[in-house]
C-alpha cells in the first residue's frame, strides 16, 4: 500500500470518528468552530476526510470535543491489520 492510500485512510477514520463525536456531544460544525478555532468549513473538510490536519488541530479539535486524543487515534479491536506491513518480511524500497 503506498503512503498517500494510508494517509487517505486513516484522515477518513479519524474525520468520521470525530464527526461522530461532535454529533454524539450535540454540536454543530459552527459550536464546534468556535470552541476549536478552526472554521466551520475546514470542520466539515477534516470529517470528510478530504483535508490534511495538523497536530494542533487535533488536539484543539479533541479539547473541545472532551476526547482524548489517543482514544480518537486509537485502532478499534475489530479493525483487520492486513494491510500493515510484516516486519518479519522486510520493507520495499524500490523506486517506483
Amino acid at each position: 500500500m503506498n503512503v498517500e492510500t494510508n494517509l487517505s485512510r486513516w484522515a477518513v477514520k479519524i474525520g468520521t470518528r470525530l464527526r461522530k463525536r461532535r454529533k454524539d456531544v450535540g454540536l454543530s460544525l459552527t459550536e464546534l468552530s468556535r470552541l476549536s478555532g478552526s472554521t466551520a468549513s475546514t470542520l466539515s473538510h477534516i470529517e470528510r476526510g478530504t483535508r490534511d490536519v495538523k497536530l494542533s488541530t487535533l488536539v484543539a479539535l479533541a479539547d473541545a470535543l472532551r476526547i482524548h486524543l489517543p482514544d480518537l487515534l486509537a485502532t478499534q479491536k475489530n479493525e483487520a491489520h492486513t494491510d500493515q506491513p510484516n516486519a518479519i518480511g522486510g520493507y520495499d524500497l524500490d523506486d517506483d
